[in-house]
C-alpha cells in the first residue's frame, strides 16, 4: 500500500467510523419537523421523533416570528436539514461510502505485490488513490493540504 493511499484510507476509515458512532449514539427513529406555536412567543421550528404521545423533542429552533413557517427565518431550513440527517440516513450513507472504499481499493497482483493503481479504475491507468477516493475524502473534509 502506498503511503499517500494508506494515509487517505486510514483517514477515511476514521472519518466514516466517527460519523457512524455519532449516528448510533443519537436518538433513533425517523426525525421530522414541526411548527410549534408558543402563543405570545411566536412560532418555533422543532425537530421531533416518534408519533403522537410518544413524541420526543430533539431540537428547538426559535424564530421570534409570529408567522407560521416564516421562510425569511432560517430556523425552518435548519430544522429540515437536521431532520434529513437522522441516524438511519447517516448510517446508510456511511455503508455506501464503505462500499466505495472497497470498490476503489488499491489493486494487487495474485502474488500480493501492490500495484500503484485502483482496482476499479486501474484499466484506465488511473493512479491510486483514484479520483473517486479523493472525491469521497473531500466530502468528509480531506483537504489539498493533507495530500
Amino acid at each position: 500500500m502506498t503511503a499517500q493511499g494508506g494515509d487517505l484510507l486510514a483517514w477515511l476509515e476514521t472519518a466514516i467510523t466517527e460519523r457512524e458512532d455519532a449516528a448510533r449514539l443519537a436518538t433513533q427513529g425517523v426525525w421530522r419537523t414541526h411548527d410549534t406555536h408558543l402563543d405570545l412567543g411566536g412560532h418555533t421550528a422543532t425537530v421531533l421523533v416518534g408519533e403522537r404521545n410518544d413524541t420526543e423533542l430533539l431540537a428547538w429552533l426559535p424564530t421570534m416570528s409570529h408567522a407560521p413557517w416564516d421562510e425569511a427565518r432560517n430556523a425552518w431550513n435548519n430544522a429540515e436539514h437536521i431532520a434529513a440527517n437522522d441516524p438511519a440516513s447517516v448510517l446508510r450513507r456511511c455503508a455506501a461510502d464503505r462500499k466505495l472504499l472497497e470498490l476503489h481499493a488499491q489493486d494487487s497482483l495474485p502474488n500480493g505485490i501492490d500495484l500503484d493503481e485502483c482496482r476499479t479504475c486501474g484499466g484506465a491507468n488511473e493512479p491510486w488513490p483514484c479520483p473517486t477516493l479523493l472525491t469521497l475524502a473531500e466530502g468528509y473534509g480531506w483537504t489539498e493540504g493533507e495530500r
